[in-house]
């Protein structure tokens, strides 16, 4: 493992040149070269504190296992020896997990079910009511169209139109059938007088 890390670590550095004042075209490739090119004292701050962070971070990794390499396996960290439980700290990753688990991913988890919840009770209980509504509104309709409609102004048309057929037999417009009819009514009345007039 030690050597695909100095490789990663030799291109790291030696890219990392690509990027310094002294050459840059890359900033200009980048579009990102504004004001001062150089080395001034801004850059030459940054420089500085990252060489002294990352020489830092040699060095305590050198005192801390470079001293005295471990000679087995499953022999004790040596940061387990710190004292106040530090490496706890460090093994537990300060307890992020712990926390997302408990604050995000519980946040999360019940959001779903407030969700869900919604989804099944207010939304699902919507569509259901409107779907009763309409089923409801079309058995009203259904029942006035059959015995509102139907039964009663069909049941009238058609009332109607046989009676306009009786009418338009009596009223065929030959003077033949109407003097008929007024003879027949004159007879009748004329029975009905004489009958009448025998009854006093």
């Amino acid at each position: 493992m030690t050597a695909p890390l100095m490789i990663l670590a030799f291109f790291a550095v030696a890219l990392g040149f690509v990027g310094t004042p002294a050459w840059p075209w890359f900033q200009s490739f980048l579009g990102e070269h504004r004001g001062e090119a150089g080395f001034t004292s801004d850059v030459i701050a940054l420089m500085v504190l990252s060489s002294v962070v990352v020489f830092a971070g040699l060095g305590l990794g050198w005192w801390l296992y470079g001293r005295k390499p471990i000679e087995k396996a499953d022999a004790p960290d040596m940061l387990e020896r710190l004292p106040a439980d530090i490496y706890q700290i460090f093994k537990n990753k300060y307890w992020v997990d712990e926390l997302y688990e408990k604050t995000v991913i519980a946040f999360n988890a019940w959001w779903a079910k407030v969700c869900a919840i919604l989804d099944e009770w207010v939304w699902g209980g919507a569509v259901m009511l409107v779907s009763y509504a309409v089923l409801g509104l079309s058995v009203v309709n259904r029942f006035f169209d059959e015995l509102v409609i139907n039964l009663g102004f069909d049941q009238g048309c058609d009332g109607v139109t046989r009676g306009g057929k009786v009418m338009a037999r009596l009223q065929d417009g030959r003077v033949q059938n109407y003097l008929r009819v007024i003879g027949v009514a004159l007879t009748v009345l004329v029975l009905i007088l004489i009958w009448g007039g025998k009854g006093r």
